[in-house]
């Protein structure tokens, strides 16, 4: 089957993805307002279309004006039997496009209700544009007799999976609780969140196992280092390390996903099918990159243009960095504020937060944050009692800091362990090492995606 791929950015991913029984027409990106153009330069032989939401304007009256047209050529040119599937999530883009289907029987407009096309969703589209047994359209005949049972013993097509699904039976259903209350609340959310502390206490590797265990439930996730002073992801993913070393574009990738955030796809480094991440190598140093792209502003942007890109963005980011970044801080939906659970902790966080926020800025953090109690200790005590995670989120906001005071939940604590220094030596998250600390991190990540309310 030779396919053409109209989804601008994906289309190097996408392509991947194709088996040798499927030849992808075009090697550059495309938007469906250029693929007419495409087309009539080389005409090449087409037997389907994939177009993504990537690849459509802003404009719904350009969409359809470039269908339009394409159908138009297509039709022209005795092409009329190439398969056209439009993907989108966007309800009105379905209800607007699909009209076109009346006079072009082969076109497809479904909806998903993914962040992004899943692999999976995309190897079962190219499967279903290559089965030349089916038609994508198949309109009803006047005289067919619906209750033929013939008619109900069809098999189920890829495209049944855009319909409205009815409950899931129970046999279907998680049977433990935190698999099904993450289920039940990450379906298609899209939340910013921002872990923060005072300096060593546990935010960077906080921030790679919730974003791995987010990632292994199958949630799209970025990860955003804004620590340029430690960068301590390097040593968390080694294969972003090592391509560092040796490509410079990836070296210098926060700053250029701050520079050009709607190119994430090859400005941010893919870690794994849906994780990905933006920061900096160790080698990279270019103050005056740092001081154009590593604002407010940028930052701003760019939570503003991906959001809707990806279910979950994890931001590394200590509480010294907030002010620098005080106009972001109304774009993050919360605070994963990481404190152990000794004094010495609590008063350094209440210092750090003082001395780097006003005491508006401090009443929005306060109020947005859940706490997560880092390098728990089983013995530590306050007052002669065990320093429990729920009294060192009540002692935090006990008034200490006079702005501080909202009382704050726990997302979760992580024990102290020593297999927290494997995971450097490993290049593996403990989430997929050790099972405490897995169902630790899912709770975590479940509170924390539940929001400050």
């Amino acid at each position: 089957m030779k396919i053409l791929l109209v989804t601008h950015k994906f289309q190097k991913i996408l392509a991947e993805y194709c088996t040798r029984t499927v030849d992808v027409v075009n090697e550059s990106e495309l938007v469906l307002g250029g693929t007419l153009e495409f087309l009539q330069n080389i005409n090449p032989s087409v037997d389907s279309i994939l177009i993504t939401d990537d690849a459509l304007s802003l404009r719904m009256e350009q969409n359809r004006s470039d269908l339009n047209d394409l159908i138009h050529w297509l039709v022209a040119n005795q092409k009329s039997n190439v398969k056209i599937l439009i993907l989108t999530r966007y309800i009105r883009n379905d209800t607007e496009l699909k009209n076109l289907s009346y006079r072009y029987p082969n076109l497809q407009v479904k909806n998903y209700e993914y962040i992004r096309i899943t692999s999976v969703l995309f190897r079962e589209a190219l499967e279903h544009l290559s089965d030349t047994k089916h038609q994508l359209k198949q309109p009803s005949k006047p005289h067919e007799d619906k209750s033929n049972p013939r008619n109900t013993d069809k098999k189920g097509s890829f495209l049944d999976r855009f319909k409205p699904k009815p409950k899931a039976p129970p046999e279907l259903q998680a049977t433990d609780n935190l698999t099904r209350e993450l289920d039940r609340v990450s379906r298609g959310i899209s939340r910013i969140v921002a872990i923060t502390g005072h300096s060593g206490c546990g935010i960077t590797s906080t921030t790679i196992n919730v974003a791995s265990e987010a990632s292994k439930r199958g949630l799209n996730v970025l990860i955003v280092d804004m620590d340029i002073e430690y960068r301590s992801t390097n040593m968390y993913f080694s294969s972003f390390h090592e391509r560092t070393k040796r490509d410079e574009d990836i070296n210098a990738s926060l700053i250029r996903t701050l520079a050009r955030p709607q190119d994430y796809l090859t400005t941010a480094f893919h870690l794994k099918e849906n994780l990905w991440m933006a920061g900096l190598g160790y080698s990279f140093s270019d103050p005056k990159l740092i001081e154009q792209f590593y604002t407010s502003s940028k930052l701003v942007g760019l939570l503003s243009l991906l959001r809707n890109k990806f279910n979950l963005i994890l931001l590394d980011l200590p509480l010294n960095l907030l002010d620098r970044f005080r106009e972001a801080l109304i774009h993050i939906d919360s605070f994963g504020l990481c404190i152990p659970n000794n004094l010495y902790a609590v008063l350094s966080t209440l210092k750090n937060v003082e001395e780097t926020l006003n005491k508006e800025n401090t009443a929005y953090l306060n109020a947005k944050s859940k706490v997560i109690v880092t390098k728990y200790n089983d013995r530590s005590r306050f007052q002669g009692d065990i320093f429990i995670p729920d009294k060192v989120s009540a002692v935090t906001s006990s008034g200490l800091l006079e702005s501080f005071t909202y009382e704050m939940k726990v997302a979760g604590h992580i024990s102290y362990d020593t297999d927290f220094d494997t995971q450097i030596e490993t290049d593996v998250p403990l989430v997929y090492s050790n099972r405490d600390h897995e169902r630790a991190y899912g709770n975590i990540l479940l509170r924390l995606l539940e929001g400050s309310s």
